[in-house]
């Protein structure tokens, strides 16, 4: 009962993530970009959730694949082995194809398409969300770096992971399109992930601590927030490491209360019906992959309505459910393929965002 009881709290905050993540990427249809500074709260609560997915992958890990790392029942490359077989799927079919698309597109304009292709497969910069693969995939290289973390004493954990922190608000998010992003944000997310392995050690303390603190930490959320724009943060930071030092990145703090809010009031809500959390949840990866997809289709379109909010969650319905009829698509394209090449389709049915 319990592992099920927090796997609904942190899987109904992964279904809100994902919303997050492609309503924030409706912000970029180009008739809808001016939203961002007339709606830049709304911007700024909505953007970066692939914080949330880090640090749900964090607890996740530290309660299933840290203790069987520690009593030798599973290997390093156990875990990388599964979470290759996770991400391989939809890395290797749409991501490929993507990729194939945009560098045969420099090659007809004159500039190397093996080169673009070779970038694209190695920092996932094809598309949206594609970064994440080779991220997470080096981030579960460090597994050995995890336990040894997992080992500390909290203060020195924590020490660790505010040193991090600090350093992701100088460093930035990475620009993807650089040869070396995965490392960028390997540097930029590990705090979080550490994070994450804290709360995952310490589960029902960190639930019992924020019962009833939800209103207080919605206040700092706000608060966080309300910095951002004072300090002119009206949009991700998105450079290659060793630029945009003078500016300083809240996101992550900022989205760390987020998830402690809502991991609290989902903890504390577990008997309510939910299934629009629940379906969004359960699809978490579909939608993550899929959307950009669909996003590159509705880049050019017009702003018609004068209403810039109902527009951008129309744009964000369209994507979730267009990006879920792709996949069902691909599902039956693959299954009419020699069973080699089909596998690489069963791995989008079977997969889901890694946490352990």
């Amino acid at each position: 009962m319990e592992k099920r009881e927090h796997l609904q709290c942190l899987g109904r905050l992964r279904g809100l993530a994902a919303l997050c993540v492609v309503f924030g990427h409706a912000f970029n249809v180009e008739s809808l970009i001016p939203a961002q500074q007339l709606f830049n709260p709304v911007f700024l609560l909505t953007s970066s959730g692939t914080v949330i997915f880090v640090l749900i992958a964090g607890i996740l890990f530290r309660m299933k694949a840290v203790p069987r790392l520690i009593a030798g029942q599973t290997r390093v490359r156990e875990i990388l082995r599964r979470r290759w077989a996770e991400l391989s799927g939809v890395y290797l079919t749409v991501g490929m194809f993507l990729a194939l698309v945009f560098s045969l597109k420099v090659g007809l304009e004159g500039g190397s398409a093996p080169f673009v292709f070779a970038r694209m497969m190695l920092n996932g910069s094809m598309a949206h969300s594609y970064w994440y693969v080779p991220f997470f995939l080096l981030l579960m290289v460090l597994t050995p770096l995890h336990v040894w973390f997992s080992r500390r004493d909290i203060a020195v954990q924590i020490g660790l992971v505010l040193s991090g922190s600090l350093l992701s608000a100088f460093i930035h998010r990475p620009d993807h399109e650089a040869i070396l992003g995965a490392v960028h944000a390997l540097v930029y997310y590990l705090p979080v992930f550490w994070f994450g392995l804290i709360i995952g050690a310490r589960w029902q303390a960190v639930l019992t601590w924020l019962h009833g603190k939800e209103l207080l930490l919605a206040a700092a959320f706000g608060l966080m927030i309300i910095a951002q724009t004072a300090i002119g943060q009206t949009t991700a930071y998105l450079h290659p490491l060793g630029e945009g030092w003078g500016k300083l990145d809240l996101f992550i703090p900022q989205k760390l209360l987020f998830a402690l809010v809502f991991m609290s009031v989902f903890q504390r809500t577990k008997d309510l019906s939910m299934p629009v959390l629940d379906w969004l949840a359960e699809n978490s990866l579909t939608i993550f992959f899929m959307h950009p997809a669909i996003l590159f289709l509705l880049l050019q379109a017009p702003h018609l309505s004068g209403f810039y909010v109902p527009e951008l969650l129309l744009f964000t319905v369209v994507m979730i459910f267009a990006g879920m009829q792709l996949y069902r698509l691909l599902l039956r394209v693959f299954a009419r393929l020699p069973s080699g090449i089909s596998q690489l389709g069963q791995a989008i049915r079977t997969a889901s965002l890694p946490a352990s």
